[in-house]
């Protein structure tokens, strides 16, 4: 089988979350365990280098999301949309039911590997799973959508993890406003926001400004809790000790249409 072709400076961000997904994993007391992110290391596909910091930070984040998912589940919505879904593995790891839909959207390169990935594990899903190739920023995407099976009448969980700061401040805007006015009452929302500032070499790091993200949340569209990563940590019975603590910059978001 030839090589995989190289990833973009974006689309190698989801090697370096399952890394950290990977790491998580392995640990005694796991909060998750993801086949496929395990999957990436022992394939040989070597991510970049992750630190302590982003390990704590991803394991953090995808617990707070499992749980805003499954809740939603267990209230009844039927369809999740994963934008910018990367290497997600939720349709897998979760105990999601058959009449559910998991809709994942990210560009063809991305979602090309993950589906490699997913045969070389022959791994099957209990719910439907479906995938859109689009970029957010720059195309028409939710028509692709709704081809594809999504029903904008009906309560959706969109998840955007880890996608919020590779968009500037007026993108992110347009999108989380976009997601809202496309969604039927009784939608929920989970995403992630970074206030970090010590990362702007990255060519693609657009850290969170606003001083008030519910206000933020609330003029697109949804009403909003956010917590910080140490309060989501320490609530799941691990806090984060110093000096770790005093510099995590993650915001975690639960929102409701």
């Amino acid at each position: 089988m030839p090589p995989d072709p190289p990833l973009s400076v974006l689309g190698a961000t989801a090697l370096s979350v399952a890394a950290c997904r990977a790491t998580e994993s392995a640990r005694i007391d796991a909060w998750f365990h993801d086949e496929l992110a395990q999957h990436v290391l022992a394939a040989a596909i070597a991510p970049p280098a992750v630190s302590r910091g982003l390990v704590r930070w991803v394991a953090v984040r995808t617990r707070f999301l499992d749980e805003l998912v499954v809740e939603a589940v267990a209230d009844g919505i039927r369809q999740v949309v994963i934008v910018g879904a990367g290497l997600d593995a939720r349709a897998y790891r979760l105990a999601l039911p058959r009449d559910l839909t998991v809709f994942e959207i990210d560009h063809a390169e991305v979602l090309a590997l993950k589906q490699r990935l997913l045969d070389e594990l022959e791994l099957m899903s209990e719910c439907r799973r479906r995938v859109a190739v689009a970029d957010l920023v720059t195309d028409d995407w939710l028509p692709l959508l709704t081809d594809t099976g999504w029903v904008p009448a009906q309560p959706t969980v969109w998840v955007a993890e880890g996608l919020l700061v590779y968009l500037n401040h007026e993108e992110r805007t347009q999108l989380l406003t976009q997601l809202s006015s496309a969604s039927a009452i009784g939608s929920v929302l989970g995403a992630t926001l970074s206030t970090r500032t010590d990362n702007l070499a990255h060519p693609l790091w657009h850290p969170a400004a606003t001083a008030d993200p519910e206000q933020w949340l609330a003029q697109c569209g949804w009403q909003a809790t956010v917590q910080t990563m140490a309060e989501a940590s320490a609530a799941f019975g691990r806090p984060i000790p110093p000096p770790f603590d005093t510099s995590t910059k993650g915001r975690l978001v639960r929102a409701v249409r």
